[in-house]
């Protein structure tokens, strides 16, 4: 099976690499090159490490980003002559500004003032390389560590609310599975990576997503999340964007943390860190536990609405510098899982246990070949375990049949850079995977399934007269059930001045249906339902555009950003109700009708759901996002989402989407007193919470408009040691069915309670204490 889209594969394949063979052998200036050295540190003279350092050609515009190491010491080499704009920035810190001369042979120095404003950031996920934000081509956005720490959120699904275009459901790990939206884009199209490789979580099998309510934002110095098709750079999983968690790097010769808060619902979380930075050798060890009681907003009911459950994470990430031009990463990742909840299952009311857990190991090699070449190797492998046990309710405690669910993941990959004169920069990769899926009630065959994937990939970055920077790219995959995939790229990024950026992007994504939705066969013990997968799926494919600008006043106390987007993906895969199974005849007619392989052994007395290439969908509209810092500590942020998400298909409006989406942020920060605090908003427009169709029209459940508010407050009692407090949600806003209860449908004779479709549990407070030091900051 070959997917080439609208275009044949032999056509994109020629141009797309016509572009880029143009692109890199551009004559390239063999000037005598040299070296540029310099130290960032801060007011008093003492290092900033792991302050980003910008480097711009004055002349072309290219942009050079390296990260100052524990001395805060940094290098650029292969450095023509000619003018150049160096630019130090680090979080907490105003940026610093100096134009050199390539030619000076003394190490520069920058110091770095604290201060309250919009900061540079820098991210990789735009284009696997170090970049500042602002001179990207496609939409990135970002949340930093301070950002992340003055929300109080334990979780990566929390601090996503506050993004624009980026939607996520609160109270779900108690819940059920985390879901995210991205430009109206489900979680399935959606890639989810640490540190730039892939988590695991059963993706197609556990609902298609990855549960971000599962991993801690405790470890993290930042989340990037990439907005539309990056298949050019990222593959499959990739159409609708990449949410990239970036875990933290030691700062100090040694640092450590302890961190404790609890709130309602028996909420508990702990964390202990440890880093050390050297010259040569750099660790960062994190450990913590969460724990939540759960909670149910249906008590006239046996089943909870939220499972309570505890959950112990540990990172570890090792970097030592062998020698001057090659440096040796490790890292390793997991968190063990345990949730408890209640449900009235096919033999009446039960008690299930659901342990799961996942662990990730990374290491990664990074060359600095010569001046203008450097060299990554990784490999990476991965793990997913989950096992179900239930009972049913006492007095009868009958053990129920188990669950499980095992994947396992591998990836070997090398990309190459090339620094081609002043103006160009090259990269090329490859990469080779596998992934493999085996368990009980789960899968089609015992034995499992697998699939491989080869990749090719290439990007170009040309800057043009200190003004334009333009990338092409393309992205080459074998898939050993689908075949041969293209995804080409291409954006600018246009420097109007100093303060005023416009870029557009135009992405060509596809996404091969994964191993769940292939050969998933799933007997709900809890629901009367059964989901069946489909081997004659195609992949689904989408075009991206995205077109917008940044504006960062010089004084860089204010930002404001504008973004349009289009997001057009065609084959959509969705789950089709096939109807209630009675009869052995209707079921041999809808597996005649659907194609449906007679191995999945659909059973009687259920609902039957299938996986179709169902819909061709548009989502499209705009996002606003701003900062201002006002004087006396006061800062202002908010951002505004507007979503048209359509079927074409159906000529419907999509489920589950917010037409209008936004938030609001007023912080004040008192460096004298010691304080910190913030009060934020979230709020969201109606949404089609559920559809139907009676008598062939769709008859659509509205869910109403809400607003949530947190309040956030940090007071420092004595150096690293300070207490905080949060209220979320104070305005306790809740469903409207909460508490609701509907009259009995004969031959039922007892109420029964209204559908919830948001779980919010209402107003929760938490407090907590936090203690840090560092040596010699």
């Amino acid at each position: 099976m070959i997917y080439t889209g609208k275009y044949s594969l032999q056509a994109v394949a020629r141009l797309a690499l016509t572009l880029l063979l143009l692109c890199s052998f551009i004559p390239a200036t063999f000037a005598q090159s040299t070296v540029l050295r310099g130290r960032i540190t801060d007011s008093e003279g003492a290092a900033i490490s792991g302050a980003s350092v910008t480097l711009r050609n004055l002349s072309t515009g290219l942009e050079r980003v390296v990260l100052a190491d524990a001395n805060g010491e940094f290098t650029f080499k292969g450095i023509n002559d000619g003018r150049y704009r160096l630019t130090a920035s680090a979080e907490g810190f105003t940026a610093v500004t100096k134009d050199v001369d390539a030619a000076t042979n003394d190490a520069l120095s920058l110091a770095l003032e604290p201060a309250a404003i919009a900061e540079r950031l820098t991210v990789t996920s735009g284009s696997r390389q170090e970049e500042l934000r602002e001179s990207l081509n496609t939409r990135v956005d970002v949340i930093g560590k301070n950002r992340i720490r003055d929300t109080g959120y334990e979780s990566v699904s929390e601090v996503l609310r506050e993004l624009p275009g980026v939607v996520t459901r609160r109270g779900s790990e108690t819940a059920g599975v985390a879901g995210e939206q991205v430009q109206g884009l489900d979680s399935r199209q959606v890639l989810v990576l640490l540190d730039g490789q892939p988590i695991l979580g059963a993706r197609g099998i556990k609902s298609g997503n990855i549960n971000l309510d599962r991993q801690s934002t405790a470890r993290l110095d930042r989340v990037e999340v990439v907005k539309g098709a990056s298949s050019a750079l990222y593959g499959s999983d990739a159409l609708g964007g990449v949410i990239n968690l970036i875990t933290r790097e030691p700062v100090a010769p040694f640092e450590f943390g302890l961190t404790a808060s609890g709130g309602d619902y028996g909420v508990l979380d702990t964390r202990a860190e440890f880093g050390m930075a050297r010259v040569k050798l750099s660790s960062f060890f994190s450990i913590e536990r969460h724990k939540n009681n759960g909670f149910d907003l249906t008590p006239t009911t046996f089943d909870t609405t939220g499972a309570g459950f505890h959950r112990y994470d540990t990172l570890v990430k090792v970097k030592y510098q062998l020698t001057q031009a090659f440096a040796l990463s490790a890292l390793a990742n997991s968190y063990w899982n345990t949730a408890k909840g209640r449900s009235v299952g096919e033999l009446g009311p039960q008690i299930s246990t659901t342990d799961d857990q996942s662990q990730n190991y990374g290491l990664t090699g990074d060359w600095q070949l010569n001046s203008r070449l450097t060299l990554q190797a990784r490999g990476y492998f991965a793990r997913y375990d989950e096992e179900t046990v239930g009972n049913l309710a006492p007095p009868r405690n009958t053990p129920l049949a188990p669950g499980n669910l095992y994947e396992r993941f591998g990836k070997l990959d090398a990309t190459l850079g090339v620094l081609l004169g002043n103006g160009n920069f090259l990269q090329v990769g490859g990469e080779w995977t596998t992934d493999r899926y085996r368990g009980t009630n789960r899968l089609r065959d015992d034995g499992g399934h697998k699939a491989d994937t080869g990749v090719f990939w290439a990007q170009d970055k040309l800057s043009f007269a200190n003004r334009a920077t333009v990338t092409v790219g393309l992205r080459y995959d074998h898939h050993s059930i689908f075949g041969d995939a293209v995804s080409p790229k291409a954006g600018i990024n246009f420097r109007v001045n100093d303060s005023l950026r416009l870029r557009a992007s135009y992405g060509r994504g596809f996404r091969a249906p994964d191993l769940g939705q292939l050969y998933f066969r799933f007997l709900n013990p809890t629901n009367f339902y059964q989901v069946i997968g489909n081997p004659n799926l195609e992949p689904e494919h989408a075009n991206s555009y995205q077109v917008g600008g940044e504006y960062t006043a010089r004084s860089r106390r204010a930002r404001f950003g504008v973004n349009f987007f289009r997001n057009d993906v065609e084959d959509l895969i969705n789950t089709v109700n096939l109807g209630f199974i009675t009869s052995p005849q209707q079921l041999a007619a809808i597996i005649a009708r659907e194609g449906i392989d007679p191995l999945f052994n659909p059973q009687l007395n259920r609902l039957l759901f299938f996986y179709k290439n169902l819909a061709d969908v548009t989502t499209k509209g705009v996002e606003l996002d701003g900062d201002v810092s006002l004087p006396k500590g006061v800062g202002v942020g908010g951002a505004y989402t507007y979503l048209d998400a359509q079927d074409n298909t159906a000529k419907l409006e999509l489920t589950g989407r917010h037409r209008h989406q936004g938030n609001v942020r007023l912080s004040w920060e008192n460096l004298a007193a010691g304080i910190r605090a913030n009060v934020r908003g979230t709020f969201y427009g109606d949404f089609i919470a559920t559809r139907q169709v009676v008598q062939g029209q769709s008859v659509d459940v509205v869910g109403k408009q809400f607003a949530l508010w947190d309040l956030y407050v940090a007071k420092r009692l004595y150096k690293g040691l300070e207490v905080f407090g949060a209220v979320d949600n104070f305005g306790d806003s809740k469903d409207p069915n909460t508490d609701v209860l509907l009259p009995p449908t004969p031959p039922a004779t007892m109420p029964t309670p209204a559908p919830i479709y948001r779980p919010d549990v209402g107003r929760t407070v938490r407090i907590g204490i936090r203690f840090n030091w560092s040596q010699g900051r």
